[in-house]
């Protein structure tokens, strides 16, 4: 249990870096597909990058609006090192763990935020592009957004659970 927290809390520290070593890792695998892969059409893409664009925005609000929460906890509760916490919530809003909490939100929102505008930009020129390109990037997307709000939830999760405790 203790190895799975350790990699977790890596994760955690560097979610950017490996999202963005992994995305690569996705499209570079894509190029070498065992299987055939049927396109859809140009309007089902789309029909799926506008959903894409709603659901970016509306997560990378979600998340901004977790954040403004955890924020607002944070300030009632006082700042004291780990070693002097007398309860769970206490502890978990520490000096370092504060930090690490609003890093996971803030990386998740640029995430987001990118999202957004990749799809939305490749929207726009979608007439200019590839079936095979729009479709690599609609499946990194839904990685990198997924990822992001795993992320945000396994922490706000861990939050709710620190209070009950």
């Amino acid at each position: 249990m203790k190895k799975i927290r350790s990699i977790v809390d890596s994760y955690l520290n560097y979610a950017f870096i490996i999202d963005l070593i992994m995305m690569t890792l996705i499209w570079t695998l894509n190029n070498f597909s065992l299987i055939e892969i049927k396109y859809l059409n140009r309007n089902n893409y789309i029909d799926i990058l506008s959903n894409i664009i709603g659901a970016a925005v509306s997560l990378a609000g979600f998340i901004l609006a977790s954040l403004t929460i955890i924020v607002a906890i944070r300030s009632n509760i006082a700042n004291k090192n780990p070693e002097h916490a007398k309860n769970p919530l206490e502890l978990f809003f520490s000096v370092g763990t504060f930090k690490t909490i609003v890093k996971v939100f803030k990386i998740s929102i640029i995430e987001l935020i990118i999202c957004f505008i990749v799809s939305y930009s490749i929207w726009l020129i979608s007439e200019n592009l590839s079936l095979e390109f729009i479709n690599k990037t609609i499946v990194l997307l839904i990685y990198l957004m997924s990822l992001s709000t795993i992320r945000s939830l396994f922490v706000l999760f861990l939050l709710i659970d620190s209070e009950n405790k």
